[in-house]
């Protein structure tokens, strides 16, 4: 369950306006389910923006996501190893789900050549295809290669239809810009085999051959061309564009927009092509040419905007009648204009929709005719049930095949209308929330989710429809119905994203529960990947805990509210009671709170400037209430004072008991001893190493030693894990090999969370990433050297949080993208390391580096006399050029790279299944 936040993340600069001024934007759509939206709408901006940023210039690096994959594939991993596992699964990681949950899909379509194959992609999960109609799904793009997913065709042609198309870099939604670090996106994937297996489309990765780098990482739709049986007609609309390719996406040409190229522009876009080959286009009225567009050929374009159409428009949907080629509808918000409703939060909203029919000539002025139908789409329909589009995050107009006078619109709900909108007494809610959904927890429609974004009728029987929305897929068998009856097709449709994972500490069960974007937060109890996990409470998932044993739950959604629960042996919530305490202000959107191991009915938490600490749990009785309360709140008077400065993480260790650590979002740590009792004073032991004004996201304490602990911060272009064995007195830098330069400078990933593990025969360190899961069992300093764990399981995937529990081992990891995974570690022997690889003989030095003309490879002895592989990349990934070669007598190989521009490239040295990547700096 959801509602909307602008997020305004600025690429070149950081503004809150919601028409663009800068030469580049980019926007977010970003959820608040039930209680949470209340709050400041650019919390969630906020909050993103403070945690990823380099702090030196206020941005966030530009094709971050490429550049940090391309890094990652450069450090050693548990499979490139050559040495065997201990005999045992420890340290072999397994998928725990949640198998039934969908996360937010934009692309889905059904296959024209066979009706059973559905594709689907995860706008940070990856591309997905069932062959039995969405009974289950294969993932069809690697765990490790760019997952993001926001548009996606067919090439419907008869002979063509092996052919697909889909576009990444969503604009408008992407929970990418903080959570998932998916920024923007990297072009237009394609597939030859029905979307079997995918590959890049070189002329769209970089925004070549137009002159503005980013239009193709802000993308909108793709299609193609059904009529032209000569051509590969494929269209796209971008960032403040239209492009057109005649050869299936390898040259393109801009016919509309200025691809960003002006000071103003037009962030929105969308693109239809009708049977009859005539093409339709939207831009948004913020642009020079800004319209709706007409074209018979693809190439002109007339703008048969009429009069009478609002001023202001943002993402018009365009959905042409399958019917009747003549007939489009055109329907999104338009500010200020149109049919007016109001959302829960009494905010003013606005929609439009109008019926375009083509008579003559270019199709403008009496060549066409104008039905504004906006006076009949619904308005207020109870409080979760009116029409949102939340400004455009999620707009959907099709027509039924078969049947013109039923035509479907959506935005966080459908609305079916019998009649094509002519009247505004036969339409019906026919998916999203419940009808009749009220606070404090709002339901959604049976079967079905809240905030849509592809409706798609299956051939021969368009009674049957699928919806792509923020909960997966949903499949009804009679869309006639009413009300609709929906089925979640989301069984193994792995695309769900979480924030945070909690286990129970207090027994050795196989209980998980975490919080996840858009879902709220979920529970299961069994270790079976394909068991169903329960829903246990909605909105957005935040930090959520377990009393040991499990007599209560403790669950959060966005900005800090906060429930303590019990629940069934499924995890249906039994009784609840909202307790957090009246008068916090200032939460984080993922706001953080901890309860005190040794006494399970203590809890602290910050808000602010300010821990709060409650003493005593076992007083707030389950009344099934939803407010503020002030039972057994203290808060601690000592608070931050920095310009500007919030606390933004807090621990509370096990040994020495009643010791809290907590630090902010300016850099600054604080210890507090004998924080059990009365408002003890902070004590400050912020590191002259720290990075000035980097977010601290994480304080990892050894649960055997308060006095060992590791600092995260989760900034870019900053150095991230610091390390400390004596309670702050002093700190070493431990990021080592997961920075690309000493300093934090390079494209190493956004660190995100820590957690130091005690087992049978030393100490795991484990650190969450942006590029997946790393370890070690060794902190050297800034020479610390981190393996990356799971890579063929977990991935790359954004790790954004990681539970463990001392008693077994039991290690649990939260994606954003892919899920939960879990693993038992109770030795040094259960987590791959580098001493492995460089036992195993697959490592090498690179010098010069930096190097002008001539980069030399020093192989050890066992490689040198071997044939190998030699690949150079440049720092987005992206293949400059491959030679076979061989070391000479001194085990040397020498690679020409005079003609490199100045800049980080990667080498890659591959023999059999050995490979082995490192970076290098040109001069």
């Amino acid at each position: 369950m959801k509602y909307i936040y602008y997020l305004l993340l600025f690429l070149l600069s950081l503004t809150a306006c919601q028409h663009k001024t800068a030469p580049f934007s980019f926007k977010g759509h970003e959820s608040s389910g039930g209680e949470g939206a209340e709050d400041d709408a650019l919390s969630r901006k906020t909050w993103e923006w403070k945690r990823l940023r380099d702090p030196a210039t206020g941005r966030i690096p530009a094709m971050i996501r490429e550049k940090e994959l391309a890094f990652a594939a450069t450090l050693p991993s548990d499979a490139s190893s050559n040495m065997s596992r201990r005999s045992n699964t420890n340290g072999v990681w397994d998928f725990r789900g949640p198998w039934n949950v969908g996360g937010r899909t934009r692309a889905m379509a059904i296959d024209a050549a066979n009706e059973n194959n559905i594709l689907a992609g995860g706008v940070s999960g990856g591309m997905w295809r069932s062959t039995d109609g969405g009974v289950s799904w294969t993932r069809t793009t690697p765990v490790n290669s760019y997952p993001g997913v926001d548009a996606l065709a067919q090439d419907t042609r008869t002979g063509h239809q092996n052919t697909w198309y889909y576009l990444s870099g969503e604009a408008y939604g992407t929970s990418a810009s903080g959570g998932s670090a998916f920024y923007l996106g990297n072009g237009m994937y394609k597939s030859l085999d029905s979307g079997v297996t995918w590959s890049s489309l070189a002329s769209t990765v970089t925004g070549t051959p137009q002159s503005f780098d980013d239009v193709w990482d802000v993308t909108w739709n793709v299609v193609t061309d059904p009529f032209d049986s000569v051509n590969d007609v494929v269209y796209a609309a971008c960032y403040d564009a239209i492009y057109r390719s005649t050869n299936g996406g390898f040259i393109w040409t801009l016919v509309l927009g200025n691809a960003g190229n002006l000071t103003t522009w037009s962030y929105f876009a969308d693109v239809a092509v009708a049977d009859s080959g005539v093409v339709y286009a939207t831009l948004s009225s913020d642009g020079t040419q800004k319209g709706i567009w007409r074209s018979a050929d693809g190439i002109n374009f007339t703008n048969i905007l009429p009069p009478g159409f609002p001023t202001a428009y943002d993402r018009l949907g365009i959905g042409v009648d399958p019917n009747d080629a003549h007939t489009v509808y055109f329907f999104g918000p338009t500010p200020g204009f149109g049919r007016r409703s109001t959302d829960f939060l009494n905010d003013t909203l606005w929609n439009s929709l109008w019926k375009y029919q083509y008579v003559s000539g270019n199709g403008s002025g009496a060549g066409g005719i104008w039905t504004d139908l906006t006076p009949n789409i619904p308005g207020n329909i109870g409080v979760f049930n009116g029409m949102n589009t939340q400004s455009g995050y999620d707009v959907v107009v099709r027509v039924k095949p078969g049947n013109s006078n039923i035509v479907f619109i959506a935005g966080t709900n459908i609305f079916r209308s019998t009649t094509g909108f002519t009247d505004s007494t036969h339409t019906d809610v026919v998916g999203g929330y419940e009808i009749g959904a009220a606070l404090p927890f709002v339901n959604e429609y049976p079967g079905h989710h809240p905030d849509q974004h592809m409706l798609a009728f299956l051939p021969s029987n368009p009674d049957i429809m699928y919806s792509g929305c923020d909960g997966g897929v949903s499949k009804t068998i009679d869309n006639t119905a009413t009300p609709i009856v929906w089925a979640e097709k989301n069984n193994g449709y792995i695309t769900s994203q979480f924030y945070t994972v909690a286990v129970d500490h207090g027994s050795t069960n196989d209980i998980v529960i975490g919080g996840l974007q858009d879902n709220g937060t979920y529970f299961t109890n069994s270790t079976l990947s394909t068991n169903p996990w329960t829903h246990s409470i909605d909105g957005d998932g935040s930090y959520c805990q377990i009393s040991n044993g499990g007599q209560y739950y403790y669950f959060s959604k966005q900005n800090g509210r906060m429930a303590k629960a019990t629940v069934d042996a499924n995890g249906n919530m039994t009784a609840y009671r909202r307790f957090d305490p009246i008068g916090a202000t200032g939460y984080q959107f993922i706001n953080p709170f901890v309860l005190d191991p040794n006494n399970n009915n203590m809890m602290y938490m910050c808000a602010g400037t300010h821990i709060w600490r409650n003493d005593d749990l076992s007083g707030i009785a389950l009344t099934n209430q939803w407010d503020s309360i002030s039972t057994n709140w203290v808060q601690f008077p000592d608070s931050v004072t920095g310009a500007g400065e919030e606390i933004s993480a807090l621990t509370v260790s096990t040994n020495i008991s009643n010791r809290i650590y907590f630090g902010t979002n300016k850099h600054n740590l604080y210890k507090i001893d004998n924080a059990n009792t009365g408002t003890p004073a902070k004590v400050s032991i912020t590191s002259s190493l720290f990075p000035a004004a980097g977010y601290v996201s994480c304080i990892a304490v050894n649960p055997l030693n308060a006095d060992e602990f590791m600092v995260v911060f989760s900034n870019y272009s900053i150095y991230s894990l610091f390390y400390s064995a004596d309670g702050g007195t002093s700190f070493i830098k431990v990021a080592g090999n997961l920075e690309q330069g000493t300093t934090g400078i390079g494209n190493g990933p956004s660190c995100r969370w820590a957690s130091i593990l005690p087992v049978n025969d030393g100490v795991v360190y484990l650190v969450a990433t942006s590029t997946g899961l790393y370890s070690t069992d060794s902190l050297i300093s800034a020479a610390t050297v981190w393996t990356q764990q799971g890579l063929n399981s977990i991935g790359r995937s954004v790790v954004d949080m990681i539970d463990t529990r001392i008693s077994d081992g039991l290690v649990v990891v939260g994606t954003h993208g892919s899920g939960v995974f879990s693993t038992h570690i109770t030795s040094v022997n259960d987590i791959t390391t580098n001493l492995k690889f460089i036992a195993a003989g697959i490592d090498f030095n690179l010098f010069p580096n930096p190097v002008n003309s001539y980069l030399k490879v020093n192989l050890n002895e066992q490689e040198k006399k071997k044939n190998w592989s030699a690949t150079l990349s440049n720092e987005l990934g992206q293949t400059i050029r491959s030679v076979k070669t061989i070391a000479d007598e001194r085990g040397i190989i020498t690679i020409d790279v005079a003609n490199l521009r100045a800049g980080i490239y990667y080498l890659t040295l591959e023999n059999n299944n050995t490979s082995m990547s490192k970076s290098f700096l040109k001069r």
